[in-house]
């Protein structure tokens, strides 16, 4: 990393050098950032510029009200850029956001203060999170639901549902690999876009060394063998890579009507709609998501009996993650319930 060695010009001073060290820390890091989340950060600060535009305060402010005040700003709708207009000439205000929206902005913005070295004063910050918890009780109380929501989780039945309906074609096991190696290392679709042959290594007869390099979150994981072959990982990997004829390269890519493998990687939008038509086959009631996989994982493993640490580890989440702890409650709510210990 010769951009973060230590300026050894005698004429710089300590203070200078620790100064250019820093920024060129920064910059590191920045750099190992997924270009999808720098994308959304960005997103999110011009958000924030046009916030404090609109509201006649400077761009770097941080305080208490500002902070609180980009929460009401986004919840009672934010004016829309003339480029985002249907008639840039004519003013319009994008919808209420949903409070998901609203904590993706608010954590953007948060993230792009830091980047531009303002001291966030933990008050402020815990004034705006208030504000937006407040918005989600308020509606929850008026029985409004705004945004998409929570995806719906595959189960275990759904996920041998759509493995047994993927078609006998070399698109369907494609299909058939990508949900069962998908599930049971929690798949993002941008994970499954961007796995490659290398990334999926048999372990002897045990199954599948899985490495997601690419993403959100990173990490080494194991698939064991299942008997069933409707939802073993190892048959089904198998048959796609070698009907595709791939030792290298992408893992997963578009397969076109005739049967021909194309040589890029499929897109992080290809594999979700890709997901979403293996739910439709197998006759679904609800829209399968690559978030669908992640989240069945987790709930399935948890009524398992898994630990949550185990689980965590499995599906590259913090240990100690709040998402995690929601799906592991779905579980534990019933299975672990001091109501459940009267006798009524």
């Amino acid at each position: 990393m010769p951009d973060l060695e230590p300026v050894t010009d005698a004429a710089v001073s300590a203070h200078e050098r620790l100064a250019l060290l820093d920024e060129a820390a920064a910059r590191h890091v920045d750099g190992q950032r997924p270009p999808n989340t720098l994308k959304a950060y960005a997103q999110d600060w011009q958000v924030w510029q046009d916030y404090t535009a609109e509201a006649g305060i400077p761009p770097l402010s941080a305080t208490i009200g500002a902070l609180t005040g980009f929460v009401v700003w986004l919840e009672r709708g934010r004016t829309l850029r003339p480029d985002e207009r249907a008639v840039p000439e004519v003013p319009e205000r994008a919808a209420p956001a949903a409070p998901s929206t609203i904590e993706r902005r608010l954590t953007g913005a948060l993230a792009g203060l830091r980047h531009h070295k303002v001291i966030v004063d933990p008050e402020a910050s815990r004034a705006a999170w208030r504000a937006l918890k407040g918005y989600r009780q308020r509606l929850a109380r008026e029985g409004i639901q705004r945004g998409r929501g929570k995806a719906t989780m595959v189960t275990l039945a759904d996920l041998r549902a759509m493995s047994r309906a993927c078609p006998d074609t070399l698109a369907g096991a494609r299909d058939r690999a990508m949900l069962l190696i998908g599930f049971p290392i929690a798949a993002r679709c941008s994970d499954l876009a961007n796995l490659l042959v290398t990334d999926v290594q048999p372990v002897d007869d045990r199954g599948l060394a899985v490495t997601v390099r690419h993403g959100k979150s990173t990490g080494d994981m194991v698939v064991p063998r299942r008997e069933n072959p409707d939802t073993d990982p190892v048959r089904a990997w198998h048959a796609w890579r070698s009907g595709a004829g791939i030792t290298e390269g992408p893992a997963f890519r578009r397969v076109d009507r005739h049967g021909n493998v194309g040589e890029p990687a499929l897109s992080t939008t290809g594999v979700n709609q890709i997901l979403t038509r293996a739910g439709v086959r197998a006759g679904l009631p609800y829209p399968v998501t690559g978030h669908s996989l992640r989240s069945g994982f987790a709930t399935e493993a948890r009524r398992a009996g898994a630990d949550d640490l185990a689980i965590a580890d499995q599906g590259r989440w913090v240990r100690g993650s709040r998402a995690l702890y929601e799906y592991i409650r779905r579980v534990d709510q019933w299975n672990d319930n001091a109501a459940g210990a009267l006798d009524l």
